[in-house]
Formats: structure tokens, sequence, C-alpha cells
């Protein structure tokens, strides 16, 4: 990639969206504006409009990095946890997706623009997304030796699951702590 005088194209380019990142969990994409992303990113408006001519633009790599993130995540857990229980890989999986608040705002924005077709092409991002999640479960259970009855389904409570608790989390609702998480999880999908 070009080297320019602030860095290379993909420095720049992660600047921004490390900027953009932020000020979007902090104040939502309606409020964040392309301007103040560029100054928190120490880039002029002109550099940032090169790399995403729109905002939407700026949101659908986002949400490409997020997921991929949260993807790459989970499977370096399984990864490192191929010889471990369950219940050592969900209570990994649960403490590191509810530990970042930042993180967790962004995915619900991104959901409730996925659900309101605010941003075409973002519940497509989802479901592939989710297909990978689904996929990576399957991959876990048959590491661990695990019956694969009802993968689809458990699977699937999952990542629900998963989702409840980051709204909980944001919501700064009474939750039962991670163990308890993971206990319940592992009785209702029967492991």
């Amino acid at each position: 990639m070009a080297k320019t005088a602030m860095g290379t194209g993909e420095d720049n380019r992660l600047k921004i969206l490390d900027a953009a990142a932020a000020i979007i969990a902090d104040k939502g994409v309606d409020r964040a504006s392309l301007s103040e992303i560029a100054k928190a990113s120490g880039l002029s408006k002109g550099t940032l409009y090169y790399y995403y001519a729109s905002k939407n633009d700026l949101i659908f790599d986002i949400a490409d990095r997020h997921m991929a993130d949260l993807t790459t995540a989970l499977f370096d857990m399984i990864e490192e946890n191929r010889a471990t229980t369950m219940q050592i890989l969900l209570t990994a999986f649960f403490s590191t997706l509810l530990a970042s608040e930042a993180r967790g705002r962004l995915h619900l924005y991104l959901v409730r623009e996925a659900i309101s077709g605010g941003h075409k092409g973002l519940k497509e991002r989802f479901r592939v997304t989710y297909a990978r999640w689904f996929t990576m479960v399957d991959d876990a259970y048959e590491k661990m030796g695990k019956s694969k009855e009802n993968i689809e389904a458990k699977a699937g409570f999952l990542v629900a699951v998963a989702d409840g608790f980051i709204l909980q989390t944001l919501l700064e609702a009474d939750r039962p702590c991670v163990e308890q998480i993971v206990s319940l999880t592992l009785r209702a999908i029967g492991d």
C-alpha cells in the first residue's frame, strides 16, 4: 500500500476505524460526524474521505472488523482449549464477550441497524458471521468428542444467549455471574 506523509494507507485506515468505532460506540452513528472522526484519528477530512466516501462505507468496514475480531477471538479460544471441557471454553467465551462495553455497544448498534434495514447489506453480514459461529460450535463439539445431536439448535441457543447477555450488560441489568451463566447454559444444551 502507498506510503503517505501520515503513514501507510493501511495505517490510516486503521486509525480511522479505531477512532470511528470509539466515537460511534460512545455517541451512536447518528451523532458521530465524519469531521469528528477525522479529528480523533489525527487525519484531515480530505484523507478520511479518500478512504471513506460516506458514513455508510465506514460503518460497513467497522461491522466487518467487529465481526472479524469477534470471530477470530472465538476461533482462537477453541484452538487454545482444544482438549478442555465445554465449561472452560464457555467461561472463556462469556468472559471475553462481556468484558468490552465499547464492543458490546457497537455490536448492539449494528444489530439494531441490521434489523431496521437502515444499512443495506448489514443483515447479510450478520447472517454470514452467525453461520461461521454455528460452524465453530459444530467444530468445537467434534474436537471435544461431544455428541452432535441437535447441534444446530445448540449453536443457535449459544449465540442467542451471547447476544442476550451483551444486551443485559449494556443495560446494566442484574445478571448472574459468568460461572452461573455457564452452568445454566450447559444444563440447557445438555452438556
